[in-house]
């Protein structure tokens, strides 16, 4: 089988029916038990403008179980089992914050192997791997109006830790940058993500893909408990192997219990190297994790 049926050989089914029915399960009992909910980023990959004031530390966790994923790559397809998505979001000053955000680790259960372009190195039907690590900065440059919406940018650089001889990484670095969107309707808030992604490749040394990222988002409150949202993002541009176009939706509820900020979302593939389906399930807590230091008075 060549490279071309392996994108042709993508089936929809009615396993993707089954995240969304779990969505609104979890979205029903967190009306029921939990408590306010404050505003939070997970698990939507559109990102927001609003940053941790100085001192805020934010730390994200969570798990993903995505059906039917592809690598070109490798050539593999299966189940990935990714534990430990987490991110720790520092909040640096009025018009900025930083970001260290990556995988724990990565399990793929092959059910499917194709004529691989890079061979993995590993026997048996599953691989696992730690995922690549991100390091990403956000800025403010205008706070939302009664007209505009609040502007933003972020860039963000990916380091190469999966490897391609587990069959689930590039070793490649990649560069991102996003101009960032957001704007309150009424009781629904609006999110826009616009953006450039500089890929490298694994096949061609020294070349790269050049690709454009795009995010579209809204989160609203259904209860003081309970908000639900809805996004679809993704990269689109020159179908190259290992920097192939993806696109995703996800739908999803979050909710705050136990002191927790708490997240369950469904997602469904659009592309050929998107998964089928999937759920992602995660907390988020945040804290004060410095003060700024106070000038001494000067007595006069």
């Amino acid at each position: 089988m060549t490279f071309g049926d392996f994108k042709r050989s993508r089936t929809y089914t009615s396993r993707r029916t089954r995240p969304v029915t779990a969505v609104c399960v979890w979205a029903l009992v967190s009306w029921i038990f939990c408590e306010s909910l404050p505003a939070q980023q997970r698990s939507l990959k559109t990102e927001d403008t609003d940053l941790l004031e100085l001192g805020r530390i934010r730390l994200e966790f969570g798990v993903e179980f995505l059906q039917g994923q592809r690598y070109s790559l490798s050539g593999l397809e299966g189940d990935l089992t990714r534990v430990g998505v987490a991110s720790l979001r520092f909040g640096v000053g009025e018009y900025a914050d930083f970001e260290v955000s990556g995988v724990v680790q990565d399990f793929l259960s092959v059910s499917r192997r194709y004529p691989p372009v890079i061979a993995p190195d590993f026997a048996g039907n599953a691989t696992s791997d730690v995922g690549d690590l991100t390091l990403a900065t956000r800025l403010r440059f205008a706070r939302e109006g009664n007209r505009r919406p609040a502007l933003g940018l972020k860039f963000a650089v990916q380091l190469p830790n999966a490897s391609n001889e587990t069959g689930l990484g590039t070793d490649e670095t990649s560069f991102f940058s996003s101009i960032l969107l957001s704007k309150r309707v009424g009781r629904v808030q609006l999110l826009g993500n616009l953006g450039l992604a500089i890929l490298g490749s694994a096949v061609t040394p020294g070349a790269q893909a050049d690709l454009l990222t795009y995010g579209l988002a809204f989160v609203t409150p259904v209860h003081r408990r309970v908000a639900v949202f809805a996004e679809v993002h993704g990269r689109q541009g020159p179908d190259r192997v290992g920097n192939e176009s993806q696109s995703q939706i996800r739908l999803g509820a979050q909710f705050f219990a136990a002191g927790l900020q708490w997240d369950l979302a469904a997602i469904a593939g659009l592309k050929q190297f998107d998964p089928d389906s999937g759920v992602a399930v995660g907390a988020t807590y945040e804290f004060q994790g410095f003060h700024k230091k106070r000038s001494p008075r000067t007595i006069k």
